[in-house]
């Protein structure tokens, strides 16, 4: 008996023949022979959908008695090598500032509409006593406990493996643009 696990999605080099160990991962030890047999597939750029079934056929001459374990289909990325692009730094920068004010503004406006300062103010007043006009003992560590939530929110410090709401929003993403553009060979 050989057990296949199917995987999600693999990337491919156009060009490339599309062979079983690049689409599943044998779980039997007798599976390593069958690991280097083609899988049909077409070589043209885009995302293809690779149905179990045609991991069953292209196995099916060297093993009789297969079991094929996860998803139903693997989606196959063939893409082409990417030229080098000069400006991609370039362009990397700019839309780094470019979210960088927009976040500052988008605090900044939140921060005048809730009247923060006045806020701060108030609470300064209530533990010190003192009114201050500028409540830098609140205000300081209050950026700093922005800073450290958002980054754990985003899973940007603490422990590895941890995912992020948004590692979980671009898988489903991902996995959204595979089904509407992924065309069966």
């Amino acid at each position: 008996m050989l057990y296949l696990q199917l995987k999600a999605r693999t990337s491919l080099p156009p060009n490339r023949p599309l062979l079983v160990r690049h689409i599943a991962d044998a779980l039997d030890t007798d599976g390593k022979e069958i690991m280097d047999l083609p899988v049909p597939c077409p070589q043209t750029p885009g995302v293809w959908r690779l149905p179990a079934v045609a991991l069953v056929q292209a196995v099916s001459e060297k093993c009789t008695e297969i079991t094929v374990l996860g998803p139903p289909e693997c989606f196959v990325h063939i893409v082409p090598k990417e030229k080098e692009n000069k400006t991609h730094l370039l362009r990397t920068v700019f839309a780094f500032l470019l979210l960088m004010i927009g976040s500052a503004l988008a605090i900044t406006w939140f921060h005048a509409d809730v009247n923060m300062l006045d806020a701060q103010q108030g609470l300064y007043k209530l533990i010190t006593g003192k009114a201050v006009d500028n409540p830098w003992l609140i205000t300081v560590p209050y950026a700093i406990g922005v800073f450290f939530g958002v980054s754990l929110f985003y899973a940007l410090l603490g422990k590895k493996g941890t995912t992020s709401p948004l590692e979980i929003k671009l898988e489903e993403y991902h996995q959204s643009a595979e089904q509407a553009t992924g065309r069966t060979p």
